[in-house]
């Protein structure tokens, strides 16, 4: 599948099979992750994968959304410390830029891989960090669950069009 074939088919998956990813896959989307670009190229991200069982489930409950979602086997869960990163030229945090380039990676290499996801931004950030042990100067900013998806979705279509959001030499 085509760069573009991905975009167009990476979608959000709240319902997944209970079959664990292969580890090979698992270890290609990480690849992918690690490649993507961040500040100073200062690779600040660091994943931790999470397939035991008992804490899959206890990384559920620290969404606090099980309601809105089927489990998944697995979790990915991307951490940045703020010295991983640096400030742009207005004094901006980078951080969590650095996070959402190495997650989209990761979200697209997910899907060129036949898995599915859906990257959470709503969960207890504590309640995350003690479960997985994280060290407190590390920053949990998006997590997602990984698997196959119960039902394929179709190319994502809801969205505005070019001429609603693009501005050509000024806005």
């Amino acid at each position: 599948m085509d760069f573009y074939d991905v975009v167009r088919k990476r979608r959000s998956y709240r319902v997944y099979k209970h079959d664990m990813p292969e580890d090979d896959k698992v270890k290609r989307i990480l690849e992918a992750a690690r490649l993507a670009p961040t500040w100073g190229n200062k690779q600040g991200m660091e994943y931790i994968v999470v397939k035991d069982t008992v804490t899959v489930k206890r990384v559920w409950n620290a969404v606090d959304q099980e309601k809105k979602f089927v489990e998944a086997p697995m979790f990915i869960v991307g951490i940045i410390s703020e010295s991983g990163s640096g400030r742009n030229s207005n004094g901006i945090k980078y951080f969590p830029l650095d996070c959402g380039i190495c997650f989209e990676h990761l979200i697209l290499a997910a899907t060129a891989e036949g898995l599915a996801t859906c990257w959470i931004g709503w969960f207890n950030e504590s309640k995350v960090q003690e479960v997985l042990g994280i060290p407190e100067k590390f920053r949990v900013l998006a997590l997602t669950p990984l698997g196959y998806p119960i039902k394929e979705k179709g190319e994502v279509v809801d969205r505005k069009p070019l001429e609603e959001i693009v501005h050509y030499d000024k806005f």
